[in-house]
């Protein structure tokens, strides 16, 4: 039996109000800096958002943004954004839901805590990573009657940085990794999980066959030319 599966990071912010980025007087901060690719060749046309939010999710509604702009030919930007006293702040390269969204790149968010900030932002030689789709196929080969148990990490294509790094003391937000874990059971002989992670990273399989046992790691380079990791067993 084959099964395929098409995996997708999808984000429920659940909220019984609605927030209201309450903006800070007419205090106003420069955002600037620029961004490159993983060869530190210069990005053009890339958006660039200043945005509150009531959590730790940027989703840049229009009614959070704060500034906006875009880089020019040779991958710069600037511009004024407003500052706001009751949200969590962020500043998002090539956001998601921006209408000028570029599929090809990942997206990088900055993220600062509520509180006081400064008058500006500098946001230098930013490497832009482009986003990869990849398969992670397992094949039953040899007919063996056993359940195999696994699971796979990789490098998620919305990464979360600190815009100040004392701004935070849980890191979780800022590992950067997404995670699926399944079983095949006895009498199924091929998966296939598609997915995205951004370019020349590692995919971290891990497998075993008894839900007791201690899972054997399997570490694997995913490249553009070799976008496809299959195990057979």
């Amino acid at each position: 039996m084959k099964k395929v599966v098409l995996l997708f990071s999808l984000v429920l912010l659940v909220s019984c109000f609605d927030h209201s980025v309450s903006v800070v007087g007419d205090k106003r901060m420069q955002v600037s800096g620029n961004i490159l690719d993983t060869q530190n060749t210069p990005l053009g046309n890339i958006n660039v958002i200043a945005s509150g939010s009531e959590s730790t999710i940027i989703n840049a509604w229009p009614e959070e943004i704060l500034g906006e702009g875009f880089t020019n030919a040779s991958g710069e930007f600037s511009f004024v954004s407003l500052d706001t006293d009751n949200s969590f702040y962020g500043v998002s390269i090539n956001h998601p839901n921006h209408q000028d969204y570029r599929e090809e790149f990942s997206t990088i968010h900055y993220l600062d805590s509520i509180g006081s900030r400064g008058n500006s932002f500098e946001l230098t030689n930013i490497q832009l990573p482009k986003i990869l789709e990849f398969q992670v196929k397992l094949n039953n080969t040899s007919a063996r009657n056993d359940t195999l148990f696994f699971e796979f990490s990789y490098s998620s294509t919305e990464i979360y940085r600190k815009l100040q790094e004392d701004s935070f003391d849980n890191s979780l937000r800022f590992q950067g990794e997404s995670e699926y874990w399944n079983k095949i059971l006895p009498g199924e002989d091929e998966m296939t999980i598609s997915a995205k992670t951004i370019e020349n990273n590692d995919l971290q399989f891990k497998y075993k066959f008894s839900a007791e046992a201690v899972y054997n790691t399997i570490n694997v380079e995913i490249t553009p030319e070799n976008s496809v990791y299959e195990f057979s067993y």
